[in-house]
């Protein structure tokens, strides 16, 4: 009853004054900086979309997607990533944050796009609207000392051209399943509005004038007078850019005791379990946010990706997704393409969010079943798992 006297409107953000107004809202539903909110979303405006909640005439939550590409099986998929999720506490438990995730789900698709993945600071609520984790990120923390003896052939140099950082990560991310496909506006959102009074810089490797590599980081002062340096961007495509950054951050061994490579800058399997002669003593790792991924569009989802070369098959879903709906679909694969039409039997049942698992490469259709996601008959789940064998998920974009 109280829903019905009061409905929450969701609508796009208008001006300066709302932009204030829910980096005020942020901020107070994480702890932040209004200040520091305002910068990030006025960087943001000119591409990305504000969702604002507004209940009783107070905006009261909101969120942003970011328009990107989203690599699998080698394609790009047209994406929005979701960000800057919020409710103000005054506001919660009124029904704000599934009003938002609904009209998350219509907005994303109507943007045509087919993947809206995010970072979730509470898992639960994501996964109650059709998202599903696909890893944690990992905070990698290395001794500096260990990386000193490593080196490449070719040099750093300073604040490397944004559009070639791009053009070099479109064209080997690829080869994961995950990895944001960024436009060449992505950092000057992501990265150039933080906090002025934190020591933030970024590098490139050069091999005869070809960037084969790229880090960005902080500079952290701690307690002691120490400096910790945390890696926000770790980017090589050939082992010289690896050993000659690697050589570079442990440059900074006389004043920084640790390098931290933060939100899964580096892959689980870590290079550095094979660079350095004691891993086990060199390496922490930390855990911190879950990268959840969810399909908004089945079709655009399965046919925009790439499929492996050997992969061919038909598999007959039954999706349920508390956004649109039951969805009955037979997904058909072969020739490194896939074909989506509606119909079939639904020998294969599970949520929307245990397909974005399985999609994104980081839940077996098996292992589904053994969780209680998926439900069917072993010939087509294993069929299903075999469309994608072979995948690698890794999410190395935090936002």
């Amino acid at each position: 009853m109280e829903a019905d006297r009061n409905p929450i409107e969701i609508r796009e953000g208008r001006g300066d004054a709302d932009l204030r107004r829910f980096a005020e809202v942020d901020a107070e539903s994480f702890a932040g900086h209004a200040a520091t909110n305002m910068r990030w979303l006025a960087a943001a405006a000119p591409y990305a979309p504000l969702r604002l909640a507004v209940l009783e005439g107070e905006i009261v939550g909101g969120y942003m997607l970011l328009p990107v590409g989203q690599f699998f099986g080698g394609r790009s998929v047209p994406t929005q990533g979701v960000t800057a999720v919020a409710v103000h506490p005054a506001w919660r438990r009124r029904g704000v944050a599934g009003a938002l995730m609904r009209d998350c789900v219509a907005f994303a698709r109507e943007q045509g796009s087919a993947l809206a993945p995010l970072h979730a600071a509470t898992v639960r609520l994501y996964r109650r609207w059709g998202w599903e984790v696909g890893s944690q990120t990992l905070r990698q923390i290395v001794r500096t000392a260990a990386l000193t003896g490593l080196s490449g052939s070719g040099r750093v140099r300073a604040n490397p051209d944004r559009s070639a950082i791009e053009a070099m990560r479109r064209a080997h991310l690829r080869q994961w399943d995950g990895p944001l496909d960024r436009p060449d506006w992505y950092l000057s959102v992501e990265w150039d509005p933080g906090d002025p009074e934190t020591l933030r810089f970024e590098y490139g490797w050069y091999e005869d004038d070809q960037l084969t590599g790229y880090v960005r980081y902080e500079s952290e002062r701690q307690a002691g007078g120490w400096i910790r340096l945390r890696v926000q961007e770790f980017i090589f495509t050939t082992l010289d850019a690896l050993r000659g950054l690697l050589g570079f951050l442990g440059g900074q061994e006389s004043q920084s005791s640790h390098v931290a490579f933060v939100h899964s800058a580096v892959v689980d399997a870590s290079p550095l379990l094979w660079l350095l002669p004691e891993p086990h003593r060199d390496i922490e790792v930390q855990g911190f946010l879950c990268w959840m991924q969810r399909i908004v569009n089945i079709e655009q989802a399965m046919t925009a990706r790439g499929w492996p070369a050997r992969a061919a098959g038909r598999v007959e879903l039954e999706v349920t997704d508390p956004v649109t709906g039951v969805e009955r679909v037979v997904l058909e694969v072969e020739g490194r393409s896939a074909r989506v039409t509606p119909g079939g039997s639904g020998q294969v049942r599970c949520g929307i969010g245990a397909l974005s698992a399985w999609y994104s490469n980081a839940l077996r259709a098996q292992d589904a079943v053994r969780l209680g996601l998926l439900e069917g008959e072993a010939s087509a789940v294993s069929a299903m798992d075999g469309l994608v064998a072979g995948g690698l998920p890794w999410m190395p974009d935090f936002f």
